[in-house]
């Protein structure tokens, strides 16, 4: 009863209060009056029978509590407008249309809040678990379940802005995922032929960009992408750019993604995860001069190169023109030296090894010399004794066939006879009187005609000899 009393006293309070309102506005606006004048009878009358109509009646629905709570928080001077609370999210959570629901606690106690997805997808920091944060906004009862909560209208971080909070989120993401270790990095093209730049198309930064390069290396060509460097939309235009330069149809050996010099909230579209997983996923080698000295962007972490300003960026990424030509002269003057040493060298070489060549061969030459010359004495002293033992064969041989020539039987005393066709007679039954012969004898031929052939007789054998 207590608490209902109490009830009822702020309704009869609050009823006061909206009659005395009401009376303000109809006469104020002409007498100026702003309160309730107790000695009017008909004022006192209508507040007497308003606060009795109140006490009469012995319950409120829950919609009247609900909205006079509203309308309580509404009219308060402290959260009836903007109002800015301490304390730490939990229970994070995004929906499917993009709003954000979170508690808020402390020590204390707990309140629900939201972020409507217009202010959440502006946020530039990821909301977690944990994080003490101030949260921006109005308090607002939510009639179908009776709490109130506070739609956010901006949140930050305690002891921490809110850039340098996402910046340290996504450094600790992409570092966690390898973007910024050292074996991805490409080597930087010594002598590109022709360059991209990533940068504003408007202010000094392209123009000492520019003007580096020429005097450095007019012989470059140079294809500029222009993009926004800061501000909202600015990390994608700047993914944009550099996927689209990575094109084959344009030809480049290297990009260069530059900025002059900011605050961290300027430079931070050069460290939000679109623009530096651009840098890491570019085909082409990438150099970046982003901001100043101290500046230091993720995408420097993620490049190839990272340069402290735009200009050394451009110093950094072509050789000097003058340099090369002196470079190349120098080189050129020794390699002539270079290559008369050689030559001379060559030539005492050669003149060398030719002696070598020419004593080696004269060498061999007189080995073979002595060789054949040892080997042609033996050869003729083999042939002569193989002759010589042949000829004794042959003289031995000779004897032996000598003996059983007829020759020799003709040497001593014998005849042989033959017909005028040359056929030898061997017996008397061959011979025909008259018939001429020729005799050979061992120094010439006889012809001579037969005129008598006489029969051998045959012997006939003594007594003593064997008959068969």
């Amino acid at each position: 009863m207590a608490e209902q009393k109490s009830l009822f006293e702020q309704f009869t309070a609050r009823a006061r209060e909206k009659h005395a309102a009401s009376l303000n506005e109809l006469s104020g606006g002409e007498s100026g009056l702003s309160e309730i004048d107790p000695s009017d009878e008909s004022e006192q009358e209508t507040l007497e029978s308003t606060e009795t109509k109140a006490l009469e009646r012995e319950y409120y629905s829950v919609g009247e509590v609900t909205q006079h709570l509203k309308d309580v928080l509404a009219d308060d001077p402290v959260l009836g407008g903007t109002v800015v609370i301490r304390g730490e999210l939990s229970n994070v959570s995004r929906s499917a249309r993009g709003h954000v629901y979170f508690s808020l606690k402390d020590d204390e106690a707990s309140m629900k809040g939201v972020i409507w997805a217009g202010v959440a997808n502006k946020l530039s920091f990821d909301m977690e678990d944990g994080l003490e944060v101030f949260v921006t906004g109005s308090i607002d009862v939510y009639a179908p379940y009776g709490t109130y909560s506070i739609v956010t209208k901006s949140i930050e971080p305690v002891g921490i802005g809110a850039i340098q909070l996402a910046y340290l989120q996504i450094k600790e993401k992409l570092e966690k995922e390898g973007l910024f270790n050292l074996e991805h990095k490409q080597d930087i093209p010594e002598f590109p032929r022709r360059i991209g730049i990533v940068t504003s198309a408007t202010g000094a930064v392209i123009h000492d960009m520019l003007r580096v390069l020429r005097r450095k290396n007019p012989m470059v060509d140079v294809l500029l992408s222009p993009v926004i460097v800061q501000g909202e939309g600015a990390a994608q235009s700047i993914a944009k750019a550099i996927e689209e330069l990575n094109h084959p149809e344009y030809n480049l050996d290297l990009l260069i993604v530059g900025r002059g010099g900011g605050s961290l909230e300027d430079l931070f579209c050069f460290s939000e995860e679109v623009s530096v997983r651009a840098v890491f996923d570019s085909r082409l080698p990438v150099v970046t001069g982003i901001g100043h000295e101290p500046d230091f962007a993720l995408c420097d972490a993620a490049a190839d190169h990272s340069a402290s300003t735009p200009t050394a960026a451009a110093e950094y990424a072509v050789p000097d023109y003058e340099k090369l030509i002196d470079e190349f002269y120098r080189q050129r003057e020794d390699l002539l030296e270079g290559m008369q040493d050689w030559l001379l060298f060559f030539e005492q070489t050669l003149d060398q090894q030719a002696t070598q060549l020419v004593d080696r061969f004269q060498r061999t030459l007189e080995q073979a010399e002595s060789q054949l010359s040892e080997r042609r004495e033996r050869l003729l002293s083999g042939i002569e004794k193989h002759l010589h033992t042949h000829e004794q064969n042959t003289v031995r041989q000779a004897g032996e066939l000598n003996a059983f020539s007829p020759l020799e039987t003709l040497a001593r005393g014998y005849a042989v006879a033959s017909d005028t066709t040359g056929k030898i007679i061997c017996s008397i039954k061959g011979a025909t009187l008259g018939e001429v012969l020729r005799v050979q004898v061992t120094d010439g031929v006889i012809e001579t005609r037969i005129e008598q052939i006489t029969k051998k007789q045959k012997k006939e054998p003594d007594d003593g000899e064997y008959r068969s």
